[in-house]
Parts: C-alpha cells; structure tokens; sequence
C-alpha cells in the first residue's frame, strides 16, 4: 500500500516547484560614478613647495582667532579655527597658483613665502592679502573674546 502522506508531499512539491517564477540571477551592481574632474586635480607642483605640511595659524586681522591652515602631501587640505568647524578639501597647485574648493566653490590664490616661516594668500578677486605664520608647539587655542 503506498504512503498518502508521501505522496501528497511530492505532488505539493512537484507543482510549487513548476509554478514558482525563477529567481532573479544576481546582477552585477553599476560602476560607480567617475570621479568629477575638478581644477585642483589638473593642476600641477607648486613653484615653492615649503609650506606643504606644515601648521600655518592665520594672522590676518578678521580672521576667526586661531584660524588653521595646512596643506598636506596627499592634496588634503584642512582647515579648522578654535571657534568654527573644520573642513577638509582637496588642493592643487601649479608654481605660484593654489586652489581648493570651499562648498563646491573653487577658491584660488597666489600663494608666496616671504620666509620659512611666513605664508601670503592672495585670493583672487580681493584686495587684502591673508597673512600665516607657521604654529609654535605647543599651541593652545586663545581664550574667546568675552
């Protein structure tokens, strides 16, 4: 005599098996974006590379107080003050030329060091010069203005 429990399962197997939809063969995921081309990529070695690495604090009157710079080999540029937060972008540079991007916008400068210690931006389309001078170590972040 044959079993009606086995035979109920195999023809409840046999007809989900037919009717079922095939599963969807995995599909490789789309390439990412191409990296948008910017103009701090193109650009080529700065003319005078010293002030790559270094810590240079803002001593340009305006400017938030302890205000940061520093531009490092990876064309990483941070910037950071005592009292606002800091932002991280991507620089070039080609002789006296510099750019970055502040919020998608492309900020360029001409760029010079009087001495070692000491960095003139002069940003284009402004009149006054934005003035460094590389951090002493220690440094502390001065006492806000009360």
């Amino acid at each position: 005599m044959r079993n009606p429990f086995l035979a109920l399962m195999t023809v409840t197997l046999l007809t989900s098996a037919a009717c079922s939809k095939p599963e969807p063969t995995a599909q490789a995921a789309p390439p990412p974006p191409p990296a948008q081309s910017s103009d701090t990529e193109q650009l080529g070695q700065p003319a005078d590379p010293r002030f790559i690495g270094k810590i240079w604090v803002s001593t340009t009157p305006g400017h938030s107080r302890g205000s940061l710079l520093i531009f490092l080999p990876d064309r990483s540029l941070l910037m950071d003050s005592c009292f606002d937060t800091y932002r991280i972008s991507k620089w070039g540079a080609d002789g006296d030329r510099i750019r970055w991007i502040e919020d998608t916008i492309p900020i360029q400068a001409t760029i010079s060091m009087p001495d070692e210690n000491n960095l003139s931006l002069q940003l284009a389309g402004q009149d006054r010069v934005q003035t460094y001078v590389t951090a002493s170590v220690p440094y502390v972040c001065p006492d806000m203005p009360r």
